[in-house]
């Protein structure tokens, strides 16, 4: 089961603890059909996002070239897929390490320096950034960061399936 919590901009519906084996089969072991059984709750959630954020546009985090060739799908996308959600795409253009294996919050942040093209017009937009966990929220605020500087973006709110509870802390 699950309910939609909202921390400030931050939606999620799961603390990581209690998703940790789904998501880590559906990420690693290739059980890419998790995304179905996901969809449902995903999509509800969404759709309460956008109806009370006023959302006119969703973008997905995208993985590099890399881990899509050893995985063959973005987990991200495939949520989005199976839930009806339409959405925009960006692209990682830096080839990033595993941010499971970078502990740091500062070595978070420069593993995503940067990592990121985005193209569009976001002027004036609420945007709403659908990732899978958040941990420490570095690559929600890189991505955040250049919508609101270079692309102008009004308003930037979050969605993840699932947060660590650190993040809170």
């Amino acid at each position: 089961m699950s309910e939609l919590k909202q921390s400030g901009t931050l939606y999620y519906l799961y603390y990581y603890t209690d998703v940790k084996k789904i998501i880590f089969d559906f990420k690693f072991k290739n059980r890419k059909g998790i995304s179905k059984n996901l969809s449902f709750f995903v999509k509800e959630a969404i759709e309460n996002i956008v109806i009370k954020e006023n959302v006119d546009i969703i973008i997905s985090i995208p993985i590099n070239k890399n881990r899509f060739l050893e995985r063959g799908y973005n987990q991200v996308d495939e949520l989005l897929k199976m839930s009806g959600v339409n959405f925009l795409k960006i692209k990682r253009v830096k080839d990033t390490k595993y941010m499971y294996k970078i502990k740091s919050g500062a070595e978070r942040e420069k593993n995503v320096k940067n990592a990121f093209e985005i193209i569009g017009d976001y002027s004036g937009k609420t945007v709403l950034i659908v990732d899978d966990i958040v941990t420490t929220g570095a690559t929600l605020k890189e991505i955040e960061k250049e919508l609101k500087e270079k692309h102008k973006a009004e308003r930037i709110v979050f969605f993840a399936l699932a947060v660590v509870r650190e993040y809170f802390k």
